[in-house]
């Protein structure tokens, strides 16, 4: 008798185990993750100088506002080229990120950060900026940004 209630012991434990492994798999990430996971994800891009990452992380209709002009994704794409080249060694860092996720759908956030920026030709930084970036994402699959506006310390 003492080794039926065993073996029905251990049938428990592997069935609560496996459900345990399935229920984890239905998990989906947080929103607030996964958009920090995307910003992530879009630094190391620029970083690296690809720009297919970043560009995959805007949605078609995407407007940024910098400087009282509004860029559209053919010249965000041609900007990110240009500074690609122009600062081979580049890093970027983004801090203080406050997301404010709609509460109702789930969908859009407002994610506001400070961009610190520097980069040049050689080991040492040519140039380096901050810049506060207010940013308006929406999921569509994956989170991406709808509009960007930022504001550089120098400006």
């Amino acid at each position: 008798m003492g080794q039926v209630l065993t073996g029905r012991r251990i049938s428990a434990y592997l069935l609560l185990i496996l459900l345990q492994g399935l229920l984890a798999a239905c998990d989906n990430t947080p929103p607030e993750q996964a958009i920090k996971d995307a910003l992530a994800e879009i630094e190391t891009a620029i970083e690296d100088g690809d720009t297919g990452t970043v560009m995959d992380r805007l949605s078609d209709d995407i407007a940024v506002e910098r400087r009282g002009r509004t860029l559209q994704r053919k010249d965000i794409h041609r900007t990110l080229v240009g500074v690609f080249f122009r600062y081979p060694n580049r890093n970027i860092t983004f801090t203080r990120t406050r997301i404010e996720l709609d509460p109702v759908t789930q969908k859009k956030a407002r994610v506001q950060f400070t961009a610190l920026a520097w980069g040049g030709q050689n080991v040492l930084p040519d140039d380096a900026d901050s810049y506060q970036v207010d940013s308006h994402w929406q999921l569509d699959g994956d989170w991406k940004i709808d509009s960007l506006t930022t504001n550089g310390v120098r400006e």
